[in-house]
């Protein structure tokens, strides 16, 4: 049967930019669709009422939809289209190879437990902890959520087969974690919405027992069969290298780029120990340093303390243009991520919600924990350290990148996280804020010089600290999948080398061994930062980073044709 002639007439008069514009918003609409956690994540609350379908059949007709549009692409004419349209194109091409990854050559649905652990638990915060809609409109959502939930871990029962052992061990803990979750969260907050508690502690019933028969099945049937490897190879690593984050490198290439930079890291902070305590070795003055660190009570307070220094300094020495529609609030991290986020984390606001209020969580101390792991815990907010993570984490880091990247007006920027680029400015921010002396406040507060400057000087060696644990993850990333190293081989590595505690270490790797090419993208996209930074240095620097930030979270190859665009 042909096509009704007026769409025939329709098609016809369309100019290049309608046919892509159209294309990129049917392939956004059909993602929403099959990935509605996603789409609540971007600000989209269309599919709020659902978990989405994940059963075979469902999952089969996605990959055909997403094949079918890669195909419709190719025909897009893009010389007809504007530069900035060209690099959309660009991100439309690689969004949808990546979803063809997932559901196909790597098959993230049949071989990742902890796909299925997680969506249902990040998809009920997302709600609950984002205030775009009334309580009551938003615990509406909760409650349908909340019934998928048994359906959507019976689809993992169907789909699994296989999986890493690592995977599972994970998936384990999501779910341990996400049973903490509905007995608390959820029955906190459905007592603010009297009309609703009854139906959502009900299927806040059911829900959390889905999710202690789903460890039990963990337990008992998938972990003993978890035979799978992690490693992805190096076809599709360099695949995921090429279509993600459009570097031309190989993994050989990368794997030696990581071994450069972490031997030349350890050499300045060899130099720079010595120049500080030539008695010392630089993980014996990490260690001393570890040492000085504020009491549990004061934590909320240094931290927003730090923020409003570090968010000054900005201004003040102009570095980038702070959107003004930003806001960011400090606050305890929520009670059943805390086992997962022992310190410090960030958490974004939405591409298309008008309200752009960021939250920093800062994780209080475990009074009930032994005297010992307390002081552990407060080590990792030593006073050389938190300031690093305050500045990462907020400014001039992923909040002020990823509130002005939401601030673009491009509807197919909006949807695009590049790794390289929001973990290499955050990463890259580190070493700008030392470049320029900036003082953490417990150094600044110090009235004698000498000393002062010794404590700068360990300040710059906590910076180069982190520096080398990033480099140490492009070794460990393209050795884990495509150099046959051993998991264990990875930690030790850290805990040698880098000298992260066994268990941190071994948290790390986990998240190595299931997320190929995201642990190197902190380094590499700072590389790429400082590479372009000299390719226009006739800038002045607020100028650069204003253009980088304006961009888009994109692969910064692009970022770099954006710039070039807005520089002629």
């Amino acid at each position: 049967m042909g096509f009704p002639i007026f769409l025939l007439i329709a098609e016809a008069q369309m100019t290049e930019e309608d046919r892509f514009l159209g294309l990129a918003h049917e392939h956004f609409e059909a993602g929403y669709s099959a990935m509605p956690v996603q789409a609540t994540t971007l600000g989209v609350h269309k599919y709020d009422n659902t978990l989405g379908d994940y059963s075979r059949s469902t999952i089969a007709e996605s990959l055909a939809g997403l094949k079918d549009r890669q195909a419709r692409l190719k025909t897009i004419n893009q010389s007809a289209l504007t530069p900035a349209d060209r690099i959309d194109c660009s991100l439309l091409a690689s969004d949808i190879a990546l979803n063809i990854l997932w559901y196909d050559k790597v098959a993230e649905w049949k071989r990742n437990p902890n796909f299925y652990a997680e969506t249902p638990v990040y998809g009920i915060f997302l709600l609950l902890i984002r205030e775009f809609a009334p309580l009551k409109d938003r615990m509406r959502s909760v409650l349908a959520r909340l019934k998928d939930v048994p359906e959507l871990l019976q689809a993992g029962r169907d789909n699994l087969v296989n999986p890493p052992r690592v995977f599972t061990e994970v998936a384990i803990e999501t779910i341990e974690g996400g049973i903490q979750f509905f007995d608390t969260t959820v029955p906190e907050l459905a007592a603010d919405v009297p009309e609703l508690r009854s139906d959502v502690l009900s299927a806040n019933d059911r829900a959390r027992a889905a999710y202690k028969d789903f460890l039990e099945y963990l337990k008992r049937d998938l972990l003993p069969t978890s035979t799978g490897d992690f490693a992805i190879g190096k076809q599709l690593f360099e695949e995921r290298l090429r279509t993600e984050h459009m570097l031309s490198e190989s993994a050989l290439e990368l794997g030696k780029l990581g071994r450069r930079t972490f031997a030349a890291i350890e050499k300045q902070m060899e130099v720079l120990a010595r120049d500080i305590d030539p008695s010392k070795t630089w993980p014996e003055l990490i260690a001393i340093g570890r040492n000085e660190f504020p009491s549990g009570e004061q934590l909320l307070d240094v931290y927003r303390n730090e923020l409003s220094r570090l968010r000054s300094f900005i201004v003040e020495r102009d570095l980038v243009t702070i959107p003004a529609n930003e806001r960011l609030e400090i606050v305890d991290t929520p009670l059943f991520a805390r086992s997962t986020l022992p310190y410090a984390a960030y958490n974004p606001p939405a591409p298309f919600e008008p309200d752009q209020k960021g939250q920093f969580w800062v994780t209080p101390l475990d009074t009930s924990a032994q005297k010992e792991q307390q002081i552990e815990q407060m080590k990792e907010h030593c006073h050389y350290a938190f300031p690093i993570i305050a500045l990462h984490e907020a400014y001039p880091g992923h909040h002020v990148q990823m509130v002005s990247s939401n601030n673009i007006s491009s509807y197919v920027r909006k949807h695009i996280s590049s790794n390289t680029m929001c973990e290499g400015w955050a990463l890259y921010c580190e070493q700008l804020l030392s470049e320029l002396g900036y003082e953490p406040s417990f150094i600044a507060s110090m009235s004698e010089s000498r000393n002062k400057s010794k404590k700068m000087q360990l300040f710059h060696l906590f910076v180069l600290k982190d520096a080398l644990w990033r480099a140490a993850r492009v070794i460990i990333d393209v050795g884990l999948h495509t150099q046959g190293m051993t998991f264990g081989e990875g930690v030790q590595l850290l805990t040698d080398r880098v000298y992260l505690s066994k268990a941190a270490a071994v948290a790390e790797v986990r998240r190595y061994a299931m997320s190929p090419t995201q642990p190197m993208s902190y380094m590499l996209g700072k590389l790429q930062i400082l590479a372009l930074r000299d390719k226009l240095k006739q800038l002045p620097l607020r100028q650069f980073h204003d253009y980088l930030l304006s961009s888009g979270t994109i692969p910064l190859s692009l970022v770099e044709k954006a710039v070039r665009a807005k520089i002629s």
